[in-house]
């Protein structure tokens, strides 16, 4: 049996088979051009949302705290002239209040999960162009990738991305623990070719990281500078570099002027 890839519509084949959760056994298929994996057409999407964060992603806190960092210091000394910006899918909107906190114009969107952290904040595509647009622990989730992909080239020239690059050789299932069986929610799986197929469709440079931080420019960057700007070790060398001014103040004073004009 047989698919079309989602990603480069080349001749993606039956690859493994498994439990997702719980209870449901899926086929995945995998692109032998491309080499992005893809399961079956995705049935069970509403139990796996019935929830929009799933209970077991307790890296959530950590995750942001540490996409946070690795974004300011790459638009501080990497794409400085960047100025507005959006978290596609964002979630709670954590990562924007954290981005804000730093001094980053960054509004929210995602219509699938309340936004508790970033009121006031929220954009709908169309609205406006950005000049970045982050999107972490999205692309795992694309059921129609190519429908989330013409959003984000419409709502912003550059993209900041976060995935997990299949290793080679491609694991099954069970020898990888970002299929997430258990969550049901990550039906997408790029290979470095099936990332690279994406910029060269929507002509964008890329530049991979082993952080898991991916960027797609229109503009070439420094992949050395990326790369280096996004290792652990390089946060106190470089975090008092060109530096922000925080937005948290501001924002806190837009809050309470709201309150008091709803109150009025």
């Amino acid at each position: 049996m047989a698919m079309d890839c989602l990603v480069c519509n080349g001749r993606s084949e039956s690859f493994a088979r498994a439990t997702i959760l719980a209870r449901h056994e899926i086929e995945y298929f995998r692109c032998s051009d491309c080499e992005f994996i893809q399961t079956e057409t995705p049935y069970w999407l509403d139990e796996a949302y019935d929830s929009a964060i799933v209970s077991t992603d307790v890296g959530l806190v950590g995750r942001n705290a540490a996409f946070s960092k690795i974004v300011d210091r790459t638009l501080r000394l990497v794409m400085p002239s960047v100025q507005a910006s959006v978290d596609y899918g964002g979630g709670y909107g954590m990562f924007t209040r954290m981005m804000r906190d730093r001094g980053h114009d960054f509004s929210h969107y995602d219509p699938y999960c309340e936004n508790l952290f970033a009121r006031g904040y929220e954009v709908q595509p169309g609205a406006k162009q950005f000049d970045l647009v982050t999107a972490f622990e999205v692309f795992e989730h694309m059921a129609e990738p190519h429908k989330d992909l013409k959003t984000l080239d419409a709502l912003g020239a550059n993209w900041i991305i976060s995935t997990r690059i299949v290793p080679d050789p491609a694991p099954q299932p069970d020898q990888w623990w970002y299929y997430v069986l258990e969550g049901g929610q990550h039906i997408a799986l790029w290979s470095h070719r099936a990332l690279q197929s994406i910029a060269s469709q929507y002509k964008r440079h890329l530049t991979v990281t082993r952080r898991g931080m991916h960027v797609f420019s229109q503009e070439k960057i420094s992949p050395f500078l990326v790369r280096t700007v996004v290792r652990n070790r390089s946060i106190r060398v470089f975090d008092g570099f060109r530096k922000r001014k925080s937005l948290l103040q501001a924002d806190a004073q837009r809050a309470i002027e709201r309150t008091r004009r709803r109150a009025a």
